[in-house]
């Protein structure tokens, strides 16, 4: 088998994604620090707009969004059910991938739009029924602690060009996108010359490939979920599978709060894994 071809093309794909994703994450990166205050301050209310703000900071690509509501979580100013609904709303940078693929055209914008309104609402219902459910069955959740601030100089252009554009998006995140993407379009080339793509998956195969979905995304990590996103955009999964995925999945938003407290780390994690289950589950049995 030549591979040479599939290797340029996997490389010319990854590029060309990579160079959107990482202007799309400068200028969320600028924007959250612009806004933060403002969403910080009506986030910590348990009712519709505690909910709906908590998951429009998960809804914002990338982790800073996620991070702003551990913060808040940490320091005791966002409650359960609101950091439930920023970890289902969120996608981490697999949302900053599904959005360079929709300019490149490879991902049609109206499932993008589909998936990223549906983990919004998602993530509203989501967040009040967990606080339901917490105070129904007494669940404990961690003590707040300090949290250091870093103060204005945050809105410096040095510090935000050194800090954020370079520590952040360019040394953290931009090459592990960017290896995880070439992975992804070189494995599904490789699959996709010597498999019946439609044919992949039959009937209850596909229940087994949602709970591997699910999995998957319990990992605190970006990544391993860019597979689901290329298959799906090469269909070989349906969007049930796609979605449960983006339920469960985070990103690096967990990691500050592992940090906190393993026992509250474990009840998000089950919580979205159960919720993303019963979705995807529901969807899948619809067909969709």
């Amino acid at each position: 088998m030549n591979l040479a071809p599939i290797l340029i093309d996997s490389l010319k794909g990854s590029m060309k994604i990579i160079l959107i994703i990482f202007t799309l994450m400068v200028a969320v990166e600028l924007l959250v620090l612009k806004y933060q205050d403002k969403l910080n301050r009506l986030v910590s209310k348990q009712d519709l707009k505690g909910y709906t703000i908590a998951s429009l900071l998960g809804s914002i690509p990338g982790c800073i969004g996620t991070f702003a509501a551990d913060t808040l979580y940490m320091s005791g100013l966002m409650g359960f059910g609101g950091i439930i609904a920023t970890m289902i709303a969120t996608s981490g940078d697999e949302a900053f991938i599904m959005l360079s693929l929709a300019f490149t055209g490879e991902l049609p914008w109206g499932p993008l739009l589909l998936i990223l309104a549906s983990l919004f609402v998602l993530g509203i219902i989501g967040g009040f029924i967990a606080d339901k459910l917490k105070k129904r069955y007494q669940w404990t959740i961690c003590e707040k602690c300090k949290i250091t601030h870093h103060g204005p100089k945050e809105k410096k252009p040095r510090h935000f060009l050194r800090e954020h554009v370079y520590q952040h998006i360019i040394k953290k995140h931009l090459w592990q996108i960017f290896l995880w993407i070439f992975a992804a379009l070189f494995l599904i080339g490789l699959v996709g010359t010597n498999l019946n793509e439609q044919a992949l998956f039959r009937g209850s195969e596909l229940a087994v490939v949602l709970l591997i979905a699910a999995l998957i995304g319990v990992l605190p990590v970006s990544g391993p979920n860019v597979f689901l996103i290329i298959m799906y955009t090469q269909g070989l999964i349906p969007f049930s599978i796609l979605l449960t995925n983006s339920i469960v999945q985070d990103g690096h938003g967990l990691l500050p709060i592992l940090g906190f407290s393993l026992d509250d780390a474990l009840k998000i994690k089950l919580y979205n894994f159960l919720f993303g289950l019963i979705i995807g589950g529901t969807l899948l049995a619809l067909g969709l």
